[in-house]
């Protein structure tokens, strides 16, 4: 008999622990529009130019990375390489054409976005392109920070 109570409790304790949180779409709908802020101020930054305050919304966890043009960079490289181009940056557009939102926890959102980005470095003839971008905001410390990026040409202007 105490093996059975033992073996059915393990079982409950099992089952409660494996259980993944089921998130009605009121709730998920809430954790999009908290979160998206994240992505928003980001793009918001890079078209002012203001790179380094962007950054400051990406995750410097060693196990975060971001990929740009097929390159795995971390945090660090990001800053890096801002750095050195952002002098030569006369000009930046970011607009958002299209937004896709994927909860997967309540701490956790994946966003694909479709953007149209216009930019001019100095001495050089202004570029276009438009480009997929995907991001996995997570909640670290009450705040949404960019874990993971991707980036992916669609088509030259």
């Amino acid at each position: 008999m105490k093996k059975s109570i033992f073996l059915f409790l393990s079982l409950l304790i099992l089952n409660q622990s494996c259980k993944v949180e089921t998130l009605n779409p009121v709730k998920k709908e809430e954790i999009i529009n908290s979160s998206y802020k994240v992505i928003e101020q980001v793009f918001e930054y890079s078209n002012n130019l203001d790179f380094k305050s962007g950054l400051n919304h990406y995750s410097d966890d060693p196990n975060a990375f971001y990929i740009n043009d097929g390159i795995k960079s971390s945090l660090n490289d990001l800053k890096k390489s801002y750095s050195e181009i952002g002098p030569y940056v006369e000009e930046l557009q970011n607009t958002i054409e299209s937004w896709n939102a994927y909860v997967l926890s309540q701490d956790v959102v994946v966003f694909t976005l479709q953007v149209k980005l216009k930019f001019k470095l100095k001495e050089k003839p202004e570029m276009k392109k438009r480009f997929f971008w995907t991001a996995t905001v997570q909640k670290q410390n009450e705040s949404w920070v960019i874990v993971q990026s991707h980036d992916s040409n669609m088509s030259s202007e």
